[in-house]
């Protein structure tokens, strides 16, 4: 009885083995291969535009060519073509490793770009807040609260 299970066990531990590596193996590095950094900046752009097509969809139905055009902007900007993003795109997927090391560069460099625009809102803000509250006449009528936005103080 344990001799057929023990046979068993190796056989399957030889067929998981042997499927490891067939992913690797069936695409093959294309020839123009856009190297990994540049890769995730075209993934970056990319998550950019797809994020305001959806804006533009919503917001001016009547534009519905512009994704074309953006992308048209992406291709000539990064000097590649559709075909060779595919192609590279297809090979780091075949690449555990490496199409997650690209996604993570892609998701830092979004999340540097939010923490950028959420500053400059922030400031915008507090310029709004300023102006609309006459702050330069009284300044101790307001303090900044944690997140650093003007607010009326509740102390006075």
């Amino acid at each position: 009885m344990q001799k057929p299970f023990i046979l068993l066990l190796i056989l399957l531990a030889f067929i998981f083995s042997g499927c490891y590596k067939v992913n690797k193996d069936i695409v093959k590095k294309p020839v123009n291969l856009i190297p990994k950094d540049k890769m995730a900046g075209i993934l970056t752009d990319m998550e950019l535009i797809e994020g305001a097509v959806v804006y533009n969809r919503t917001h001016y139905p009547e534009y519905t060519d512009i994704e074309k055009s953006y992308y048209e902007v992406l291709f000539d900007h990064y000097h590649v073509t559709k075909s060779q993003i595919k192609a590279s795109l297809n090979y780091y997927n075949s690449q555990g490793d490496e199409v997650a090391k690209i996604y993570d560069k892609v998701l830092s460099k979004l999340s540097e770009e939010q923490g950028i625009l959420n500053e400059e809102i922030r400031k915008k803000e507090n310029k709004k807040f300023r102006d609309e509250n006459n702050y330069e006449d009284n300044p101790f009528l307001y303090r900044e609260n944690n997140f650093g936005n003007l607010c009326i103080n509740p102390f006075i």
